[in-house]
């Protein structure tokens, strides 16, 4: 009898001690599935992010579009034969649904104003474009030294080369500007 008890405790010890082992199992796969619902809620939140923002990229480029006929209109030219806005403008995203709604983060923003038919728009090639005033380059730069030593001290060829390339450079910096004017000067001077 004492073997049948015994073989009926071991039994049973097998049976908690499988059991306990099942419960820690379902306790790991409960906090990983906890994790990847989490992390699913996340993507969610992203994606609708990403969708008011095209969307609203959508709504700035049909607002473009309009702009874009309404100056064709007044200055009399024919649009192309197909309809842009129907060409240009990509499908909306999927909209997406889940069990929490949240709302968007990008707030709404209000199309800037047209303005109206009969304001004249400037007359471009009418206008001249204004030179913008060349800066004096620093005349205690040792690179400017270097090219007034190489015109022989002549400051007035020295500021009428570094104008010009200054006109023909204007988003260059002054050091730029003078090695290039001495690095002209020296090719033409070997030619």
């Amino acid at each position: 009898m004492e073997i049948l008890l015994t073989i009926a405790l071991f039994i049973a010890f097998f049976f908690l001690f499988k059991q306990e082992k099942a419960l820690g199992k379902y306790a790991q796969s409960t906090i990983l599935f906890t994790r990847a619902v989490d992390q699913y809620q996340e993507a969610v939140e992203g994606y609708k992010e990403v969708i008011a923002e095209y969307q609203q990229a959508i709504e700035l480029f049909t607002q473009e579009i309009t702009e874009y006929e309404l100056l064709l209109k007044e200055h009399g030219i024919n649009k192309p034969n197909a309809e842009p806005t129907q060409q240009l403008i990509p499908p909306p995203p999927p909209q997406f649904s889940s069990h929490k709604q949240s709302q968007s983060k990008t707030p709404q923003t209000q199309p800037s104003p047209i303005p109206p038919k009969d304001m004249p728009l400037p007359n471009l090639k009418a206008m001249k474009r204004q030179p913008s005033k060349p800066k004096a380059v620093s005349k205690n730069s040792p690179l400017y030294r270097e090219f007034l030593h190489l015109l022989n001290g002549n400051e007035e060829t020295a500021n009428r080369l570094i104008i010009r390339q200054q006109q023909l450079n204007p988003d260059k910096l002054d050091n730029w500007i003078l090695e290039k004017v001495i690095g002209d000067l020296k090719r033409d001077r070997r030619a």
